[in-house]
Order: structure tokens, then sequence, then C-alpha cells
């Protein structure tokens, strides 16, 4: 491929800055796509930047199927592809932001050493057949797996580490574009599998062969099926059997011609279930032993020479494919852990973070949306069941939202980007940075959210009666907390201890467990007289003290580490909400920083603040008045106590002074349905300064405090209505996660 800048790029050369990337050096170049090293302005790190040919832009469905895809490229969590950081477009210019990578791509490698000994072969080949496995699990397929897109990071202090690029781009987005014509197919020639060449539907296997392809050429020093002319090239590969890799290199084991005989099968299903299957027999047939994920240790062994080029991604034409195999997604990644219904562990198939699209897969939810009439169960008691469940939302750092600042508390800001009323006044960016999918069907939902204390793992309640944990560095769920009550009758509230051992959560049935969380075992069931559907619950600063407020209007205070109760403190009878027959459910709870006030909000409109030690209620704060729509949503303290924030059906946020019991500021969120089901959770940032509020209508809003205006909107891509359920910031406020209606949570890395 040419390496000469594309004429229609040819204005963009190094100190040009694009969509915020100041370009470097051009690292790389093909007819409709140019790479630069660049360096992101507002992070100060250095980038890959893909940019393609205008004219690509200008077509809309091309742009939004690249955009799309490029996300979902992104979102799929294995150390062995390269991290996407932003796509878009800026200027009529497609843009693709990768981890740039300071080393070379294997191409050169052979180009410089030729035959790579076999260790060292192998230890290219494992991880990105590991990649690609990962990839396929989330319904992406490849399309133009080769060595120039295989990239080693090489570094001085560290192992070099393998990386599969460019999954930019797809057959489809190609095709809308007028990229490729009857007959033709995306790939390359020395690599592609018959299926493709034939243009017949191709899943995981067609990467596999190509795989199968690089690897006899990594031991071998040429493709199997290389020739002069293209044509030649095709008619191999649909008809010429697979060549004797140990008859080109003397000394390689016949046992790998039998493996190559079987990746390289003309037919698919004569070829391995996996790529890393594949990858496992070969290194049996070489006599190395298997691939254990994550080392590098015959690349380390025998590192290449540094000095090569540096990041290259070729062809434009890398493919993402989206298409029926995204029915079909399964997890990306397995580990052991407990589906617990008591205290005996059962194990279960674990989980990672699962990005997909559209459709549905053993455990993913259907896509649809949820019709604005139609309410959660957790914070609407008495109204509609929910209607159906949502899609799984895809992740990756490519959604980026920038925030900046907005001229007035009301500004309208468009879904998916912070609204701005001055350029280059950027606050903060925050980026999608993954998407835990929850595993089983029948998922209504994410009711509630919350991160341990030490910020390394996030519980998500789901409306199916399950409670999940997640390691946030793993990107695996590491515990599935009840199955107890699968219905609506869920999960609707969930909260750490604390001192992070003890995990409560609130079920439908009324009944709040209490979980260790090292063990994953129950220790206590907790419940109330005359109890009802458990809608909130909260710890004390001090872990000992847990409220529990429920559909009946009680709040349930009980001692932790005896698991009594000590006190009920009920609100007054619903008036705003007559339909309750009279009670007055208590949607949320929260205790002060300093544990010596307790806010409950309830249907009627009124937030109550309790004086704890008396059990007595010191104050009612009135929220808006809008005929049976008034009801409290949310309550949440800032870190230092002075401010309540309280939300309301009618999507009004208020800001109250603790001390003086007045309020300070109304906060709308735009966009409210009809029905005024608005904002249905808040929290402050750890540092005070931000106030995220996730929205019925499926965006959350992050707001200045201090200005009292809106500074972005984060709206997951493709859910266009999905419900944001719960909404929680890390406790190093470097993390924003949003549960929603889709049985998801987002987690927005706020940089």
């Amino acid at each position: 491929m040419s390496e000469d800048l594309p004429a229609q790029l040819a204005w963009f050369r190094p100190g040009s800055v694009v969509a915020g990337y100041r370009l470097e050096a051009q690292a790389g170049a093909g007819g409709m796509a140019v790479v630069f090293r660049a360096r992101d302005e507002r992070l100060g790190r250095l980038v890959a930047l893909k940019l393609l040919a205008p004219g690509l832009a200008a077509d809309a469905a091309f742009r939004q199927r690249f955009i799309r895809e490029s996300r979902a490229a992104a979102a799929v969590e294995d150390p062995h592809i390269i991290p996407v950081y932003d796509a878009g477009e800026a200027g009529g210019v497609l843009f693709l932001a990768m981890r740039y990578v300071p080393g070379g791509d294997v191409r050169s490698m052979l180009a410089r050493e030729g035959p790579l000994p076999p260790a060292r072969a192998a230890a290219i080949i494992s991880p990105v057949a590991s990649a690609l496995d990962a990839a396929h699990g989330a319904g992406l397929v490849h399309r133009d797996v080769k060595p120039a897109n295989m990239l080693v990071d090489v570094r001085p202090d560290r192992p070099d580490h393998v990386y599969l690029s460019d999954f930019g781009l797809s057959k489809g987005a190609l095709s809308s574009a007028g990229v490729t014509g009857s007959g033709n197919f995306v790939g390359t020639a020395n690599y592609v599998a018959p299926e493709q060449i034939q243009g017949e539907g191709v899943d995981g296997r067609a990467d596999q062969y190509a795989l199968a392809c690089t690897a006899f050429e990594l031991l071998a020093g040429e493709a199997p099926f290389q020739r002069d002319q293209v044509m030649a090239v095709l008619l191999a590969h649909l008809s010429q059997p697979p060549p004797s890799a140990a008859a080109r290199r003397p000394g390689l084991p016949s046992a790998v011609d039998e493996v190559f005989a079987r990746a390289l099968a003309k037919a698919p299903q004569d070829r391995y279930a996996s790529c890393l299957q594949f990858a496992e027999a070969l290194r049996d047939a070489l006599g190395l032993a298997a691939y254990h994920s994550g080392s590098d240790d015959a690349l380390a062994a025998d590192p290449p020479a540094v000095g090569h080029p540096g990041t290259k991604i070729n062809s434009p034409a890398a493919p993402a494919a989206l298409g029926a195999a995204i029915a079909a997604a399964t997890a990306t990644a397995s580990t052991p852990g407990r589906a617990l219904g008591g205290p005996g562990p059962v194990v279960v198939a674990e989980g990672a973070f699962m990005p997909t699209v559209t459709g549905r897969g053993p455990g993913f939810g259907q896509g649809q949306e949820v019709p604005r009439g139609r309410r959660r169960r957790g914070r609407r008691p008495g109204l509609a069941a929910l209607a159906g469940i949502s899609i799984v939302a895809m992740g990756g750092a490519a959604a980026a939202v920038i925030l900046a600042s907005s001229p007035t508390p009301g500004s309208a800001g468009s879904r998916g980007q912070g609204s701005t009323s001055s350029p280059g006044q950027v606050l903060a960016r925050y980026q999608l940075a993954g998407t835990l999918a929850d595993p089983y069907p029948g998922t209504l939902g994410v009711m509630s959210v919350a991160f341990s204390p030490d910020g390394k793992t996030l519980a998500t309640a789901d409306s199916n009666g399950s409670t999940y944990l997640w390691d946030l560095a793993a990107g695996t769920r590491t515990e599935t907390l009840g199955a107890l009550d699968a219905s609506l009758n869920g999960v609707h509230s969930v909260a750490f201890s604390p001192g992070g051992r003890t995990l409560a959560t609130g079920n439908g049935t009324g009944s709040t467990y209490l979980w260790d969380v090292a063990t994953g075992t129950r220790t206590a069931v907790l419940v109330g007289p005359n109890s009802a559907e458990v809608l909130s619950l909260a710890f004390s600063p001090d872990g000992k003290t847990l409220a529990i407020g429920d559909a009946s209007g009680r709040v349930y205070l009980w001692d932790v580490s005896t698991a009594t109760l000590i006190a009920v403190l009920t609100a007054p009878p619903s008036v705003g909400n007559p339909k309750f027959g009279g009670q007055n459910p208590v949607t949320s709870v929260a205790f002060s920083p300093d544990g010596k006030t307790l806010a409950t909000g309830c249907t009627d409109g009124l937030t109550y603040l309790w004086n704890v030690a008396a059990r007595t209620r010191s104050a009612a704060l009135v929220g808006p008045v809008s005929a049976n729509l008034n009801g409290v949503d949310s309550v949440a303290f800032s870190p230092d106590g002075k401010t309540l924030a309280t939300s309301y059906y009618t999507s009004s946020i208020y800001l109250w002074d603790v001390a003086t019991r007045t309020r300070t500021a109304v906060l709308t969120d735009p966009g409210a349905p009809a029905q005024g089901v608005g904002v249905q959770s808040v929290a402050f940032s750890p540092d005070g300064k931000t106030l995220a509020t996730a929205d019925y209508n499926g965006s959350t809003y992050l707001w200045d405090v201090a200005t009292r205006t809106r500074i972005a909107v984060l709206t997951n891509p493709d859910k266009t209505f999905v419900c944001a359920n719960s909404v929680a910031f890390s406790p190093d406020g470097k993390t924003l996660a949003v549960g929603d209606l889709s049985g998801s949570t987002s987690l927005w890395d706020a940089g």
C-alpha cells in the first residue's frame, strides 16, 4: 500500500489541530486514510490519530455506521486489542484516536528479520488469538487480520506487548459509502478466507483462517498462497490445499502441517472451534507450553530489535462487522464465581464487560424502548409495571463527552455532548470507558449502583432479584448475590458499609439482606414489622446503623452488628399522591456526613429531616407542587454536609442549605417526558464540585454546584429512551457509574 498522503487529506500536516489533537508526525497512509502520531491537547497524551478522507464523512449512512461500529469495537475489553480513546467527526473529517504504540507492526518485523523463531511467532499469535475470541464473543468480526494490523509495543522497562489493531470499519460501512462494489470484499488478499472471497456471510472462523495465514508467514517467511497476481492468490485460497510449512522451513515439526491443514480448511465448519484453540494446537505441535493470558514471556526472551517504525494502522478497511453474529453474542471472558442463594456456593460462569449494539444473546437484554408512560417498579410503587428490557450499551473510550460551561441553568444541551457557551472553555472530559451488562435473561433494569469504599468493586442491583459484584480493574463479574426474588419485586437499592465488609441489598419482598463481601455469603435477613417493598437504604457514616425506607412510608433503623431493630420512623400519610392508599412510600434515604441527620424523600413531595439521636423529625422541605407529580425521587448530601440535593418526578432538582432549611437553587433537567417522571437519582462528586442527575429520559446531567450551571449531558450511544435509574461517583471521583433500564451499567471516565 502506498505510504503517500491521500490527496483528500493533503492539507493535514504536522502542527495542524484536528478535534483537539495536534498532529506531530505521519505514521502511515492509504487510499482513504492517514495515521498521525498526535498529542491530545486536553490530556497531554500521545495517540495514533486516524483521519478518513472527507468524502466518506459526507455520506450520512457511512458516518453513522463508522462512529457506531468504532465504539462497538472500542468496547471489547481485552489487553491485546488496541485501546480506542475517541471517535467522531470534526470539520467534515471522521477520526479515530487510539493508543500510540512506540514500536512497530509485525509486517515490518518480518521484512527486517525474516522468519521468526517458533517461540517468538507463537508469542505473537496466541495473544492475538485471545483478542479475536474476545471480539467474536462480543459479536465483532475483524475481517482483516494480518501482520500489518499486529503492533508490538516496545518499551525498555517491560516485556514487549502485542496489540491487534484496526477494527475501525466494517464491510457494511464501506459498502454504504460505495467503497466496495459487486464482487469485491474487505480484506487483504494473502489472508482472506474462501467464504469472504465468495461474498458469503462470515464469522470468527474467517478471522481464524487469516490468523493461520499469518502464523504460516511468521514461521515460513511467506504467506501460504502467496502469488505474483492478486487474482492468482484468490484462486489459490478457493481451490488449492495448504502447502507444507515444514517443507518451506526445514526444522519445523511435521505436526504443524496438520494444524495448518485444519485451520486453513476451505469450509469454515472444518476449522477449529476458536482462534485460541488453533493457537494452542500450534503451540503443542511446536513443543511449546500452553499460553497463559497476560504473559509475554516468549517475546521478552527473544525481543524484536528496537528502532523499527512507530504505530502503523495501514488499512482503513480493517473491519468490525456487526451483523447477525451480535444476536448470538456471549461473554467476552469468564472467571469462576458464585451464584449465591444462601450460604453455600454454586459455581457459575462469570462474564466481563459485554459490549454489543443490538439484538440479544444468552444473558443479554432485548433491544426495545420503554414507553414513556411506564415506570420502573423500584421507586414508583403502584405505577405500571415495566414493559420491556433494553439493549446492552457498548462501551469504550470512543464515546466521549466534552464538558464546557453553559450560559444558564436551564439551557438546552445536545444529547451525547456537553452544551457549550464559549469555544475552548473546556472544564473536563468524560469518556465512556466500559459497560457492565447484567448477564441473565429476564433482566428489567439496574435499579441501584454503589462503589465499595476502596473503589475496586461496583455493586449493581437488578430488578430480576440479583445483585452483581464487579471487579473494576479486571472488568469481570466476581459474585452473583441472590437470585432470590426473580420477579419484578427485585433488588431496588444497594449500599456498602463504610468499611466495605458488608453489602446491604433491599428487595421488593420487604426483606433486606446483609452479605459478607469477602466470602459472598449472606449473614443476615432484616424484616421489620409491617415491612413493605424496600425502596431505599443507607449506612450511617460510622457503619453501625442501617436505615431502610419502604413502600409503607416507614424508615427502619437497624443495629448492623446485632441485626436488631432499634427504631421506626414514620412519614405522615401521603397528601400529594392519594393513589397510594394513604401510604407515603419512602423513595430515598441519606445520612449527613456527620451522621446526625437523616434525610428521607417521600412520594408526597416532601423531604423529611430527622434527628438521628432523638429519632424525631426536625424539618420538612417542600418540593414543587404539580398535581400528583411532585414526589421525591432521590436525596443526597454534599460531602461537607452543608447542601442537600433533592430530585422530583417533575425533573427538577432542589438544592437546600441544610443549616437554614432554605432552598438555594432550582435545577431543571431538559427534555423530561410529559408525564414529569424525571430525575431518578442524584449524586455529588467526592469533592462536592459536581452534581450528577440521572433522568428518566435516558440522560445523565452534570452540574457545576458553585455556579448552578449544567456543564454536560452524558447519553449512552444508541439509547434513545432508556431510563437512567441510578448514578454514583467512585470514591476518587474519577469514574461515574450509571445504571439503567437496559440492564447495563455505563462507566464514564472523568479523566
